[in-house]
C-alpha cells in the first residue's frame, strides 16, 4: 500500500508542477472526416495550470484531429479539475464552466459528448411522468441550445452514454440477466431522449450544423447469443440515430482476420436491429466508439504489439467502412492494483508523445495533405471510397 500511494503522489506531483509537454501547433484541417480519432475523457494526471479538459483539447487538435469526445456528466468537472457549483441539469454546466465552451468552440467538426443526466431521476428505478418530463427539457434544451449557439458552423455534434450494457448489468457483472424492469426504464430513457434531439432539431431553425443521438453498447455478444442487453432487448424498439460499440470484448488475442471477422459480425448483427432512418450522414450506422491495448513498462515488447494491434483496429475500421473509431485515450486512467499504468495512452504520465501519438499525427498530416490536393485539383473532395482507399495506402506505411 505504501508503495502504491509513493508511486500516485510521484504521478500528482509531476501532474501539477511539469511543463514538459508542448502543444504542437495547429494546422489548417480541410472539414472532412478523417475517421480515426481518440477520446478525451480525462486521465490521471496533467502538466499545465489549464484545465485538463483544456490541455486535452488543445493536444487532440495539436495532433492533427478534428474529432474531440470528452464527458459532460456529474463528475465531469472534477475528473477535469473544473470548479462548479450546484447545477441541475446539462445546460447549466455547459453555461457555468466556460471550458466546455471553449473546446466547443475550437475547430473542431466532430464533438461527441457523454451526457447522462444531472437532475435527481432515478431512472434505473423508475421514470414516472414527471421525471419523463424532467429528463425530456433537460436534453431538449441542450440540444436547442447546440442547435442556434453553433448555427452555420459546420459542427457535427453527437451526444450520447457512456458503456450502456454496464449501465444495464449490476456490478459490472456480464453473467447476469438484467430484470425486465430495468431494461424497461433504460428503454424508456433512450427514448425519452431520442425524442427530445429529434424534437429540438424540427422546432429549431438552423443550418449547417448537425446534431445526433446515439447508444453506446459493450456487450453485443450476448445479444449474438439470444442473452438479454441493449443490443437484443432496446435497440429494436429505439428509434436511434447512431451506435456506438466499446468494443474491448471482441479485439483481444485475435488475429487481424479473426478481428475483422469478428467485428463485421457484430456491426452487422447491431445494425440489423435499427429501425430503418432517413436523412443520416453516413452509409452505416454503428462505429467504434472506443477500442485500445494494454502494454507493460516491464516488457517493451508489449509496446510494439500494442502498436501493432492498434494499427490492425484503424485498418479494419476503414475497411468495414464504419464512420468513426475512437482510440481510448489521450491520457491514460488505467492502472493495475499496484499502481503500474496499463499504458493506453498517447501521452503517458512523464508527458511523453508515444508512437501511438505520432501513428496518429502522421496520418492526419498525410490525408490532410491529400484532401487539399484533390480538391485543388478537382474541385471537390473525394467521396468516402476514395478517401479509405488512399487512407489504407497511407496506413501500410506508417
Amino acid at each position: 500500500m505504501r508503495k502504491y500511494c509513493f508511486i500516485v503522489f510521484l504521478f500528482a506531483v509531476n501532474s501539477v508542477f511539469s511543463q514538459q509537454v508542448e502543444y504542437d501547433s495547429i494546422v489548417p484541417l480541410e472539414p472532412y472526416n478523417f475517421v480515426l480519432g481518440t477520446n478525451g475523457i480525462a486521465g490521471k494526471y496533467q502538466f499545465t495550470n489549464e484545465s485538463k479538459l483544456i490541455e486535452i483539447a488543445k493536444h487532440i487538435r495539436g495532433m492533427g484531429s478534428n474529432i474531440l469526445k470528452i464527458s459532460l456528466g456529474k463528475k465531469s468537472p472534477k475528473s477535469y479539475r473544473l470548479s462548479v457549483n450546484h447545477v441541475e441539469t446539462t445546460l447549466e454546466l455547459f453555461q457555468a464552466v466556460p471550458d466546455y465552451k471553449e473546446v466547443f468552440d475550437m475547430d473542431f467538426k466532430y464533438i461527441f459528448a457523454w451526457v447522462h443526466t444531472l437532475t435527481d431521476v432515478k431512472w434505473k428505478q423508475r421514470i414516472n411522468k414527471h421525471e419523463e418530463k424532467q429528463l425530456y427539457n433537460e436534453m431538449f434544451e441542450f440540444a436547442t441550445y447546440l442547435l442556434k449557439e453553433y448555427n452555420n458552423s459546420g459542427k457535427t455534434f453527437m451526444i450520447g452514454n457512456w458503456e450502456g450494457d454496464w449501465l444495464l448489468h449490476k456490478g459490472f457483472n456480464r453473467n447476469m440477466t438484467p430484470s425486465k424492469d430495468h431494461i424497461n426504464n433504460m428503454l424508456k430513457w433512450f427514448q425519452i431522449r431520442q425524442k427530445a434531439i429529434d424534437d429540438a432539431k424540427r422546432k429549431t431553425k438552423h443550418t449547417n450544423v448537425c446534431l445526433y443521438h446515439y447508444i453506446e453498447v459493450n456487450l453485443v455478444k450476448k445479444g449474438m447469443l439470444g442473452k438479454a442487453c441493449i443490443t437484443k432487448d432496446i435497440l429494436p424498439k429505439v428509434d436511434v440515430d447512431f451506435v456506438s460499440y466499446s468494443s474491448y470484448e471482441l479485439i483481444k488475442n485475435k488475429t487481424y482476420e479473426e478481428k475483422k471477422i469478428a467485428l463485421e459480425q457484430a456491426f452487422n448483427f447491431i445494425e440489423k436491429q435499427l429501425k430503418p432512418k432517413k436523412n443520416l450522414p453516413f452509409s452505416r450506422r454503428v462505429y467504434l466508439g472506443e477500442y485500445g491495448y494494454h502494454a507493460n513498462i516491464r516488457k517493451p515488447q508489449s509496446f510494439q504489439k500494442q502498436f501493432d494491434e492498434t494499427k490492425e483496429i484503424m485498418k479494419i475500421s476503414l475497411e468495414l467502412n464504419i464512420p468513426f473509431a475512437l482510440h481510448w485515450q489521450m491520457y491514460n486512467n488505467e492502472y493495475q492494483k499496484n499502481g503500474i499504468s496499463k499504458e493506453m495512452s498517447l501521452i503517458d504520465e512523464q508527458g511523453k508523445k508515444r508512437p501511438l501519438y505520432y501513428l496518429h499525427q502522421n496520418f492526419y498530416k498525410k490525408m490532410n495533405s491529400y484532401l487539399k490536393s484533390f480538391k485543388k485539383e478537382n474541385n471537390v473532395y473525394p467521396s468516402s471510397e476514395e478517401f479509405r482507399k488512399k487512407a489504407l495506402e497511407v496506413l501500410e506505411v506508417l
